[in-house]
């Protein structure tokens, strides 16, 4: 359940850093994804990083729905998406370092340009000056929703649903054995589904008992 809680707050985080993306670049009239502003590869790399976090949000979103309904696809969907999260944040950092080594500017005073490519920044980064410290600390979230996606006592909570739903085993009831209810009629001639019709010797009356 806490990863449920986790992944909804990270996909309504990731979907509006998204959405303040697309504002802010209307709003500023500003080129998409930088482009001439930046290297051509930088452009790229941002345009990719954009397209991973609305697929993200999308995977937490319909993952969360999932692990609140007990369906076995929630934990799967939930660690994609935090895993997505994780990866565009990872391509921001290594493109800010990139960018800062190939302009000879200063890395130790520039960890905002290199580590600040969170959903938080971009939802309020334009009106928020955020240290890159906080930025940093909220990617522990996607992780810690990562690894209980992940864990075995998920899935299984999960799954455990399925063997209550009509149509499925009682839970406990090996697989093979019917569940308490209407019982089949002694044999009359026709075999029980799912066993042998008795043999009988052709100068005996037929069995017409239990088996």
């Amino acid at each position: 359940m806490t990863a449920a809680i986790l992944a909804v707050l990270g996909g309504l985080a990731a979907f509006g850093g998204v959405l303040m993306y697309v504002v802010n670049t209307v709003r500023f009239d500003s080129p998409l994804f930088g482009w001439g502003y930046t290297p051509g590869w930088v452009s790229i790399v941002v345009g990719v990083s954009f397209v991973i976090d609305l697929v993200a949000a999308v995977l937490l979103l319909a993952g969360a729905a999932q692990v609140f309904g007990r369906r076995g696809a929630g934990p799967t969907l939930v660690a994609l998406g935090s895993f997505g999260v994780l990866v565009a944040y990872l391509l921001g950092v290594l493109t800010g370092l990139a960018m800062s080594l190939q302009y000879d500017l200063p890395i130790f005073n520039g960890q905002s340009s290199i580590f600040g490519h969170t959903s938080v920044d971009s939802m309020l980064g334009a009106y928020v000056d955020i240290p890159w410290v906080v930025s940093l600390l909220v990617m522990v979230f996607p992780v810690v929703t990562f690894v209980l996606a992940v864990l075995p006592s998920t899935r299984r909570w999960c799954k455990r649903a399925n063997f209550a739903r009509p149509g499925w085993p009682a839970q406990g009831m090996p697989y093979g054995m019917p569940a308490a209810g209407p019982q089949y009629p002694p044999y009359q001639g026709q075999a029980v589904p799912g066993s042998v019709a008795p043999q009988h010797n052709p100068g005996q009356p037929p069995y017409y008992g239990p088996r």
